[in-house]
């Protein structure tokens, strides 16, 4: 029987990459990665790099895109992305530049069973996405790179089983950190990134409109860690009566947080 299954490959302010499989069907949502690192995780899986369907590109950033050059030239896997982002794209892989298709908010593409639909994202990029992935046995919200919950973020978000949303820095921790004022400003913006707090005021809502499955995802290394993610999201869950699974224990939601580089099940 296929199920709709979901992996981070890498998580981080260095690099994001993850791999969406169902039945004979797999594509990436990014590839902030080495080729080499990418097809090792994806072949762990039982996968291969060779049989994907395409790659979905959120946005031009350097951590979601250093992988496209050689996977570009080794294997001419479709990427799916903004024109605006293609144009930076095609400058930094210059090998990707024959394979790339243009894509906009509100796009649907379909790969098999799966369905992807496209949706815009508040980030300071020349263009962002997220993205809704929804199979006969599932469905999945996507979402990284994010100053605020927007209207779009909460439609493709929504009602999905799973949900990997960004966590990224703890407001403490980065106004007290190294960062210097423009890029902590930038950060705490409405366009900048997602912080912990933030994250922990939407997660009962998810879990309210169906989900069962919530991964914290994109950590930043200086300003944030994994058990203050964990616990800001905990916390909020708790407050609104929502139950953590547990190992020896059922629950109402799975909590988790993807690690930097190692595989994540979502």
């Amino acid at each position: 029987m296929n199920s709709l299954k979901a992996y981070t490959l890498f998580s981080s302010s260095k690099g994001n990459s993850s791999y969406i499989t169902y039945g004979s069907t797999s594509f990436l949502i990014d590839a902030g990665g080495s080729l080499k690192s990418i097809s090792e995780k994806i072949a762990a899986l039982g996968g291969d790099v060779k049989k994907l369907s395409g790659v979905f590109i959120s946005h031009e950033h350097a951590d979601h895109t250093k992988g496209l050059e050689f996977l570009s030239k080794k294997h001419g896997i479709p990427i799916y992305t903004h024109p605006k982002c293609m144009d930076v794209i095609g400058m930094t892989a210059p090998s990707a530049e024959g394979f790339l298709v243009p894509t906009e908010a509100g796009d649907t593409v379909y790969m098999g069973d799966l369905k992807v639909t496209v949706y815009p994202t508040p980030h300071d990029s020349v263009r962002s996405f997220c993205y809704r992935v929804e199979s006969p046995k599932g469905s999945l919200g996507y979402v990284t790179d994010i100053g605020h919950i927007s209207d779009s973020v909460q439609d493709a978000i929504f009602g999905c089983d799973k949900v990997l949303i960004e966590s990224n820095h703890d407001i403490d921790m980065l106004k007290s950190g190294p960062y210097p004022e423009f890029l902590k400003e930038r950060i705490l913006g409405r366009r900048g990134h997602l912080s912990n707090g933030a994250c922990a005021c939407v997660a009962p809502v998810l879990a309210r409109c169906g989900s069962r499955s919530i991964t914290l995802a994109h950590l930043s290394e200086t300003n944030n860690t994994p058990r203050l993610a964990y616990g800001a999201v905990k916390e909020k869950l708790e407050e609104y009566g929502v139950k953590l699974c547990g190992e020896c224990f059922a629950g109402d939601v799975v909590l988790k947080v993807a690690s930097p580089a190692e595989i994540t099940e979502i």
